[in-house]
């Protein structure tokens, strides 16, 4: 390793709601320091957007298969990053390193499996940049969930921020992370954005329920979420992760009633796993909610929460001067150094591990 403190790092990030593609060029030295230089998120188009949807490991385990959507995956990010090169005339020696979340497309924990795909090799090969990844192995090995596999810098903003906030990202998956007597927590709490967008596309052919205006129009399907609230997820104890389809049998229930109530009933699936969050002990100091991930711009979950009058402070990131879109990535790229400087990325309270540990791999 490179005799340096700080490093230029470009984070990627490709998150379960499957929309778009993240980047952030920064510079950090894993631990307290971090400075953005370049960032900006990518839409897919409709048409990768249902690709990658398509994707089904689960039921084709075949290596030729898992290989070949490898490379697809790998194109992209190719694709979009040569993109980003470009458009912030960023040259390729002021590059440190890549730092890979890798699309997530099957994650049972339980089993210990979470794939995802984004070749490292195939990257680095073609930008001739080293590219760290594959984070979450060697915590799945230690007995750990996998995932939330970048609680650590949430925990370096909550520092900066408010120590007892609770910083709650709504992607694809919601989890959260904060800091209870002196202990950092982080765990997946529930789905957030996954069933919504999967609803909209099989109702619309849209990516995503713009500010919510559909479920507003909405009541809410009160067997469905008593269904939901009877999940064996929500009794198991944190931490805790999630699959974006793990809720998927409620989906084919959500699909059979009038479009407006399925998404109105879907936004009460976070509210609800939010609140069971927060009824949770180790939330008793808490005094702020700081909201970043795309269903933060879900102005009408936003409402809906600040309806229930918490005595809490309602916050996004944004409003402390950072991209809510790009939280992700950032991450990505400062646990990435973390990963080089093989300092810790897991602990038995952010994903089970049964020790600390660091994990990643250093692809060239």
């Amino acid at each position: 390793m490179k005799k340096k403190k700080i490093f230029n790092v470009i984070g990627i990030m490709t998150g379960t709601s499957m929309d778009g593609i993240d980047f952030s060029y920064i510079a950090t030295n894993g631990v307290n320091k971090i400075k953005i230089l370049k960032e900006k998120s990518y839409q897919y188009s409709l048409n990768e957007q249902i690709k990658i949807k398509k994707i089904n490991i689960k039921n084709n385990s075949k290596k030729k298969l898992i290989n070949s959507q490898d490379v697809k995956i790998s194109n992209l990010v190719i694709k979009y990053l040569k993109k980003f090169f470009k458009e912030f005339s960023i040259t390729k020696n002021e590059v440190d390193y890549i730092s890979l979340s890798g699309q997530t497309i099957l994650h049972i924990p339980n089993k210990n499996i979470s794939l995802q795909l984004g070749n490292p090799k195939l990257i680095s090969n073609f930008f001739k940049i080293q590219v760290i990844s594959n984070f979450r192995i060697n915590d799945i090995k230690n007995g750990g969930q996998g995932a939330p596999i970048g609680a650590f810098y949430h925990k370096l903003l909550i520092k900066k921020i408010n120590t007892k906030a609770v910083i709650i990202n709504l992607g694809g998956v919601a989890n959260f992370s904060l800091i209870y007597k002196k202990n950092f927590i982080s765990s997946d709490i529930g789905p957030a954005n996954a069933i919504s967008d999967d609803l909209m596309m099989y109702f619309f052919k849209k990516k995503y329920d713009k500010d919510g205006k559909v479920a507003s129009k909405g009541n809410i399907n009160k067997k469905i979420l008593d269904l939901f609230k009877k999940d064996k997820f929500f009794r198991k104890k944190y931490p805790k992760s999630l699959d974006r389809n793990n809720f998927h049998y409620l989906i084919r229930e959500l699909k059979k009633i009038k479009v407006h109530n399925a998404l109105r009933t879907s936004i009460n699936f976070t509210i609800f796993s939010i609140m069971n969050l927060l009824d949770n002990k180790i939330c008793s100091d808490v005094n702020e909610l700081i909201f970043t991930g795309g269903g933060r711009k879900n102005k009408y979950l936003i409402s809906q929460i600040k309806k229930l009058n918490l005595q809490l402070r309602i916050s996004l990131i944004d409003d402390y001067g950072l991209n809510g879109d790009l939280i992700e990535s950032q991450m990505f790229g400062y646990i990435g150094i973390r990963s080089l400087k093989k300092l810790i990325l897991s602990t038995p309270n952010t994903t089970g591990v049964k020790k600390n540990i660091t994990g990643g791999n250093l692809y060239n």
